[in-house]
């Protein structure tokens, strides 16, 4: 049994079936030469889908480095897209850039706020 793969041509979200259909769907998003508002869009839509087929969402996003927008608007949005979505989201893309961000946000998580230090004992 091979992959199979739909290409949704209005808006170039390509759709492939994963090793476990049934339960993730593997949505590549084209981010090369495209604003962040244009990508969140695609993910949107992506979502949305997903959630009628009920699988969980696998998000590729392709040419991230090429992104004419700012990686962090793009990432803002995606964190406001799947904040309260209802099943898991994955998301997986090359470059490293959505790795970097996100092992930031892992350590910040693990990590204790730094103690006040005490006041001067003249004061």
């Amino acid at each position: 049994m091979g992959d199979t793969t739909k290409r949704i041509p209005e808006r170039g979200i390509n759709q492939k079936s994963s090793v476990s259909p049934a339960t993730e769907l593997q949505l590549r998003i084209p981010c090369g030469g495209r604003t962040s508002e244009q990508v969140l869009d695609d993910v949107s839509r992506g979502l949305t889908e997903a959630l009628a087929q009920e699988r969980d969402p696998l998000l590729v996003l392709e040419d991230l480095g090429r992104l004419q927008d700012s990686v962090m608007t793009l990432i803002k949005g995606l964190s406001r897209l799947v904040y309260k979505y209802p099943r898991p989201v994955a998301c997986w893309e090359s470059s490293g850039l959505a790795e970097a961000f996100l092992s930031i946000m892992d350590a910040a998580d693990h990590t204790s706020p730094p103690e006040s230090p005490e006041p001067p004992s003249d004061c």
